[in-house]
């Protein structure tokens, strides 16, 4: 679809025609950890991280299939030095978290997709649904470029927005980070709630965000340029329903501490390891120690978390010891040592 007037006159008639069905409240979601070590990081040897996974039970409608926010509406406040809205409406995509956070037919998010993307003339990956804020890759065929599409949800970002991200991909501060991931999800999360987040300059930026309803929750890692890939959304972001979220064990999550090997032609500049959850509330703070020296502490919200951290190893081994703490500083476990 490389006519956009074509593209934009078909939404619209999708959208006066087809709106999209209410609100499914038995729609659900369950969240797990999953690794993936199969996509390059760094070097000829690394790998990209997954720590999230669906498994979804849910009768499919037309389109969108999601948990029970009421729509929100996404912020409309003119940028600075433009009259054009920081956000702008998707014809037949709610607004908000509404967006968002289920699962929306196989046929619902390729739209999302060509909408997003004109110039890639090609479905996704056959599959019966599609998480609405999460990402999946296109088919691949001889002579097709991998890529990958992020199905949006109903806040189309401004080019100004655009810009600012491709200017400051894993920025500083929270706010920026907050923008960032707005841009790739395509929901307004400027006003969302940080719950968890961490920050390795020149690597990456973790967070977990509350939208201010609190049904859902943003799981989102910017990732740095690195020599095989651009700046980039780590594929396992997403964004779900809270309730849907699994509180994963504090072994299940730290046992085996995922990363990516920061190794390159003999050399090593250590491994990067960039993860989020949830686990016990009754844990304050976790502590990881490699065997060949270094530490990172990070501390927790309601058993949210999220890792952004680069080690030294010269080995580039990913292994470490995660001790997790009380508010009290009590040791509740350690694993991995």
């Amino acid at each position: 679809m490389n006519d956009e007037r074509v593209v934009g006159a078909e939404l619209e008639r999708l959208a006066a025609t087809d709106p999209l069905d209410p609100i499914d409240p038995h729609a659900m979601l369950t969240r797990g950890r999953r690794s993936r070590r199969n996509r390059r990081l760094l070097g000829a040897g690394g790998g990209m991280l997954g720590v999230a996974a669906i498994v979804a039970g849910a009768s499919m409608l037309p389109g969108l299939v999601v948990a029970d926010p009421d729509p929100a509406v996404a912020s409309t406040k003119p940028s600075v030095l433009t009259d054009e809205p920081d956000f702008s409406a998707v014809p037949g995509v709610p607004r908000g978290e509404a967006g968002v956070g289920g699962l929306v037919s196989a046929a619902e998010a390729n739209r999302r997709c060509s909408v997003r993307n004109p110039d890639i003339d090609r479905p996704l990956r056959s599959a019966p649904s599609r998480p609405a804020g999460g990402t999946a890759d296109y088919q691949l065929k001889p002579g097709d470029r991998a890529a990958d599409c992020t199905v949006p949800g109903g806040d189309k970002p401004s080019a100004k927005l655009v810009e600012a991200v491709q200017k400051d991909p894993v920025p500083a501060t929270l706010k920026d980070q907050l923008r960032n991931c707005s841009v790739y999800f395509w929901t307004d999360m400027t006003k969302w709630r940080v719950v968890a987040s961490d920050f390795q300059p020149g690597y990456g930026a973790a967070l977990v965000a509350i939208s201010p309803t609190g049904k859902s929750v943003a799981s989102c890692t910017l990732l740095a340029a690195t020599p095989n890939d651009g700046a980039r959304l780590d594929p396992n972001s997403r964004i779900m329903r809270t309730a849907a979220v699994v509180h994963d064990s504090f072994e299940a999550n730290f046992k085996v501490i995922p990363g990516e090997s920061l190794c390159s032609g003999g050399k090593c500049e250590g491994w990067f390891y960039h993860a989020d959850g949830r686990v016990s509330a009754d844990i304050a703070r976790i502590v990881i120690e490699p065997p060949r020296g270094g530490r990172h502490e990070i501390k927790l919200t309601d058993g949210w978390f999220a890792v952004a951290w680069r080690s030294d190893d010269p080995k580039g081994e990913m292994y470490a010891k995660a001790t997790a703490y009380d508010k009290n500083g009590k040791v509740l476990q350690v694993v991995g040592g």
